[in-house]
């Protein structure tokens, strides 16, 4: 055997340690590169990221139908048969709390007729309300109706009066904030309901109470 190989093995604590961090440094080394470029792939990945989202068109929210505040309870005002008085209905009407389309409804109600027995329509068959108005301050009200309001009218101051009492009777318990209403037919002002009482005017609501 050579004296190489009878050589025995090192026992030199320094020696060893040299050995050993010789054969450590490339471990950290390429650890530390890993991490490089994990951090770089990372890095790359975020951006790109970015750049595609930034490209992206966000559709906007489509807005939801204006939802309906509910129903509202309404009194209607018809004479009775035997123009003894009048008779009062309570109905409930569909409403979105404006003012102008909850008084379209209650003379919709109106113009219907009553359900009660006693109670006659105030105004012709097959009237219709065909616009109703109200100012910014809530105040005056302007009521358009359609032709049969006059044309089919059986006419008399007593039935007159009948009409107007029940039209301007609703309004007025059913909007206390009004204080005036006019009467149009067809878009315009007529001077009297069927030859005895005028409509050419605004009327005093509180005077139909």
């Amino acid at each position: 055997m050579s004296a190489r190989e009878q050589r025995p093995p090192s026992t030199d604590p320094d020696r060893r340690r040299r050995r050993s961090g010789t054969l450590r440094w490339p471990f950290w080394v390429g650890l530390v590169l890993v991490v490089a470029a994990a951090a770089w792939f990372m890095v790359t990945l975020g951006e790109r990221g970015e750049e595609e989202l930034t490209g992206i068109e966000v559709e906007p929210e489509t807005p939801t139908a204006e939802a309906t505040a509910g129903d509202r309870a309404v009194v209607l005002v018809f004479p009775e048969w035997d123009a003894a008085g009048y008779v009062i209905e309570r109905r409930r009407i569909a409403s979105r709390g404006r003012t102008e389309e909850d008084l379209g409804a209650l003379l919709d109600e109106l113009c219907a007729g009553p359900t009660s027995s006693g109670a006659i329509s105030a105004v012709p068959e097959r009237t219709r309300v065909l616009a109703t108005y109200v100012d910014a301050a809530g105040e005056h009200a302007v009521v358009d109706f359609s032709l049969e309001l006059v044309v089919g009218h059986p006419g008399g101051s007593a039935s007159e009066l009948a009409t107007l009492t029940s039209i301007l009777r609703t309004v007025a318990l059913n909007f206390p904030n009004l204080e005036t209403c006019r009467i149009l037919v067809d878009g315009s002002e007529i001077e009297t309901l069927a030859g005895h009482l005028g409509l050419a005017r605004e009327f005093e609501l509180r005077r139909w109470l």
